[in-house]
């Protein structure tokens, strides 16, 4: 997008928060950017349009911004909250603007109703990609009730930001809310809850792209167990009675016919360890059977 064009984009969406949509003319938009109206329109076919086209503008520098978190090649949790703060600080920088379009109600075409709807899939897609990055397999079951809470979350926050002009701390607001994300995956594994929502209830636009990202292999799960053992704040009896818990599920678990009460049982001993809570869920689901309480 070349400059001239940049500028009327920020000048117009200026005025628009300045005067409103509707109290806004063309005129005043090429005038305040130093151009003739009749430059406004080699840019603009309307000033539909030219609205149109400022939501790409926006959209396109907000992903610009969180690709570059993204490329920093944090660990996932630590990317997903520097993503979450910098979309509150571009929403509390744009709020005027936020606050004029939902105040003016704004109906400008069918074109921009679809870009909207595009908007609203990549959001979905950019939660659930977050989402599983930092939980793997395990979060598969529960995959879209997590986005639509962790979505619940952000949209709760936007809405106090921008209508009730709440100010928050913006550099804890990410690693905040990521925290929270934690809570409600952990009480859907300790509840060993069953998905309210799933991939095959959502419309059309949201699956039709969607590839599931499989559970990891039941010798990965092994290892994990094996490496987090060290990591445990318990006596060295307490982790070698663990370690022979595990040898003995490893041998259950490459039986022809594993028993499913064994199987239960030796994962009882996981029970009182949240480390390693994550990796005996997993286990409990390929066995098909649930974890004793």
């Amino acid at each position: 997008m070349n400059e001239k064009k940049m500028k009327l984009i920020e000048t117009g969406m200026r005025l628009f928060a300045q005067k409103g949509y509707y109290n806004t003319s063309i005129q005043e938009i090429a005038s305040e950017s130093g151009i003739s109206k009749g430059a406004f329109y080699i840019h603009f076919k309307s000033k539909e349009d030219f609205i149109s086209t400022s939501f790409e503008y926006f959209h396109h520098n907000l992903s610009l911004k969180m690709n570059e978190v993204k490329a920093e090649n944090n660990d996932p949790r630590e990317s997903l909250a520097n993503q979450i703060t910098v979309l509150f600080d571009f929403l509390y920088k744009s709020k005027d603007s936020i606050m004029m379009l939902i105040r003016e109600n704004i109906s400008i075409g069918e074109d921009t109703d679809k870009l909207m709807e595009h908007f609203k899939v990549e959001n979905f897609n950019w939660l659930k990609e977050n989402i599983t990055a930092i939980y793997g397999g395990i979060a598969q079951p529960f995959l879209i009730d997590l986005v639509i809470q962790l979505g619940g979350l952000l949209d709760g926050y936007f809405k106090w930001i921008v209508l009730d002009h709440v100010s928050i701390e913006m550099e804890e607001a990410g690693a905040f809310i990521v925290r929270r994300l934690d809570d409600l995956m952990e009480g859907m594994l300790q509840r060993q809850e069953t998905a309210l929502v799933t991939v095959r209830q959502l419309p059309e636009k949201y699956s039709q792209d969607d590839n599931k990202e499989n559970m990891p292999s039941v010798e990965d799960i092994f290892a994990a167990l094996r490496g987090k053992l060290s990591d445990l704040s318990v006596s060295e009896e307490e982790i070698g009675r663990l370690g022979e818990a595990i040898k003995a599920l490893e041998k259950e678990f490459q039986k022809k016919d594993p028993q499913a009460v064994v199987i239960q049982g030796l994962l009882a001993h996981f029970n009182y360890h949240p480390t390693i809570k994550k990796e005996s869920y997993m286990l409990s689901k390929i066995a098909g059977i649930k974890l004793l309480q």
